[in-house]
């Protein structure tokens, strides 16, 4: 046997003992905590689903976008604004 099968079978029976050997905590832990970590749990699986899908449909939203073909607007009354009143009726209609 060689000095690496001898270390890695070492390793094996000391952790297995060590396992073995450990005695209960004899502690509670309520279900506030365990809803916690689920609730976090939850949380971090969640905002990696959503990041990993926001990056993979990035390309597809964006070739939409591109292809999307936006007519220009149509001025009909090239002299109509929105801010001046060419016909001055509105001021009339306050006095």
């Amino acid at each position: 046997m060689n000095v690496q099968t001898r270390r890695t079978l070492l390793f094996a029976i000391s952790a297995s003992a060590a396992a073995l050997a450990a005695s209960p905590a004899l502690a509670y832990v309520g279900p506030g905590a365990g809803l916690t970590l689920l609730g976090a749990l939850w949380g971090l699986i969640a905002a990696v689903v959503v990041s990993l899908g926001f990056v993979l449909l990035w390309p597809l939203r964006r070739m939409m976008r591109r292809n999307r073909q936006v007519p220009p607007p149509v001025d009909d009354d090239p002299t109509h604004t929105m801010l001046a009143n060419p016909t001055g009726d509105r001021d009339e209609r306050r006095m």
